[in-house]
């Protein structure tokens, strides 16, 4: 039998010099990518986080070099970054062979970047200018639920708090009524007076106040058993009212926060490890996208799309510093205000509302009753069914939306439905037929609608879905980031900043 040759061991050699460690990386390779744009970014306000003097601190140059590396490799949390700069040749090329160790990862992290993670971020946008990547004029707006860190169990309710609270307030009323009562027979000075006191809003500071008050009071005062246990009764009831008025606080307009993260709210999600929707904390992350790129961001806490548009165009503009020639978003987005906003920044509106989609479809279509149905008679300021029932003016109802923007609705109403021979099909209560028109709103639809059905506008419909949709699923599918690592908002804008800036430089990569 022919000797069989293998090659020799190598694990204990020992070597005269190291190699470079630059020669065990290709000249292709990502990380060369990471190294050089980073080194062309305006990094100044990381540098305005250090005090300087005392021991010498690794270079935040570096530092971001290899968290951003780390999170292009879909690696989050800061001892698995520890161990691959031990472990892994390209965190030893793009660190310089330094070992930070865990501990100084999280600070520079959660300390540094909490004050320049933005204007990092905003630097990077201007290299893909600048480069030629992106142009910011179609900017494409879209949002996705992301979990929170925090128990899927710790929540606190607004509903359940006002409950508790009202009545906690009531059991401290029918006390002091108790203890009135009690006064009156030895003290009338006093039982009354502390009752008049509270009439408006019971605060638990007021009732350990009052309580204190009554204390000093009863000292005087011979028989005061049954008082006593009243007083006792109350006591306990402050702390109470203190943590319902914390948790109040806390939830500020939010319907709901999780104990383990408190700036985390509740909502729906679409996946979750039961497959059944189920409510779990979490955070409204918004991007601003163009060919792919992440332009801007933002984590709101609340549920609801329509109210985050002009916010994430605020922060696109300053962080661009400049307007973009249109905005694309679905019908999450569409209302009075966005329209109005739009047009007042001269920013093209290819918002979807509501009913645009469902507009096209037959089913829609062959509705006799629909208000498009209504024809409007201008001169007289008054509507005419298919049916030729005239509907009157009847008055303006005013509306507020959360965010304080008023608007008005016209309100019409026929005067004799009851003889029409179609009133099921068009009525829903057993009253006439009342309806309400947003005329400025009708108006900036049609605007929207304009731009949506052109040629332009079914590009861009289409390209919607490719660009920014697409995005969130690279992040949250490809990358595998479903749940945040760290707690608290400050912390959770770190954290997709960096996702975002490693995001933004895989794709010049690719």
């Amino acid at each position: 039998m022919a000797r069989i040759p293998f090659k020799k061991e190598k694990v204990h050699q020992l070597m005269l010099l190291p190699p470079d460690v630059g020669s065990l990386v290709p000249e292709n390779h990502l990380v060369r990518m990471v190294d050089k744009i980073i080194n062309e970014l305006e990094i100044s306000p990381l540098f305005s986080t250090y005090k300087g003097g005392g021991a010498s601190s690794y270079h935040p140059r570096t530092m971001l070099k290899i968290i951003t590396y780390a999170y292009i490799e879909k690696i989050y949390t800061t001892r698995h970054i520890e161990k691959a700069l031990r472990e892994n040749i390209n965190f030893m090329w793009i660190s310089g062979m330094i070992t930070p160790d865990h501990g100084t990862i999280h600070n520079f992290k959660s300390k540094r970047l909490k004050q320049a993670v933005e204007d990092v971020f905003a630097s990077l946008i201007e290299v893909l200018i600048n480069a030629g990547y992106v142009k910011s004029e179609n900017l494409f707006v879209d949002g996705t639920k992301i979990e929170a860190n925090a128990n899927r169990y710790s929540y606190v309710w607004r509903k359940n708090v006002e409950k508790h609270e009202a009545k906690t307030k009531e059991h401290v009323r029918i006390l002091l009524y108790h203890i009135d009562e009690l006064q009156n027979k030895e003290d009338k000075e006093y039982g009354t007076r502390n009752l008049e006191e509270l009439e408006g809003n019971i605060t638990s500071e007021q009732v350990d106040k009052l309580v204190k008050d009554i204390n000093e009071k009863i000292k005087r005062t011979p028989e005061t058993k049954e008082i006593t246990k009243e007083i006792t009764q109350l006591k306990n009831d402050i702390p109470k009212l203190r943590k319902y008025e914390e948790q109040k606080n806390k939830l500020d307009n939010r319907n709901s926060y999780s104990k383990t993260d408190k700036d985390a709210t509740f909502f729906r999600m679409k996946e979750d490890h039961l497959g059944q929707g189920q409510l779990k904390p979490a955070y409204n992350v918004q991007i601003a996208t163009e060919k792919q790129f992440i332009l801007s961001y933002g984590i709101y806490q609340k549920a609801a799309d329509t109210t985050l548009l002009i916010p994430v165009l605020n922060k696109v503009q300053s962080q661009l510093k400049r307007t973009p020639k249109r905005v694309i978003a679905d019908a999450g987005y569409g209302c009075e205000e966005n329209y109005e906003y739009l047009k007042k920044k001269k920013i093209s509106n290819y918002v979807k509302y509501n009913t645009f989609d469902i507009e096209r479809t037959s089913k829609y279509q062959a509705r006799q009753f629909s208000n498009d149905k209504f024809t409007y008679d201008q001169e007289k300021d008054q509507y005419t069914c298919p049916q030729n029932k005239i509907l009157t003016f009847v008055g303006i109802k005013q509306v507020r939306s959360e965010t304080g923007y008023n608007s008005k609705r016209r309100i019409y109403k026929a005067s004799s439905c009851s003889d029409c021979p179609s009133k099921s099909l068009c009525c829903k209560g057993e009253g006439d037929k009342r309806i309400e028109f947003n005329r400025r709103l009708v108006k900036l639809k049609e605007i929207a609608r304009k731009n949506l059905m052109s040629q332009k506008g079914i590009k861009l419909r289409s390209q919607r879905c490719v660009d920014v949709e697409s995005v969130f699923g690279q992040i949250k599918h490809d990358n595998k980031f479903r749940r945040f690592n760290s707690r608290g908002l400050s912390n959770v804008n770190i954290e997709w900043g960096l996702i975002s800036i490693a995001h933004n430089i895989k794709k010049m990569a690719n």
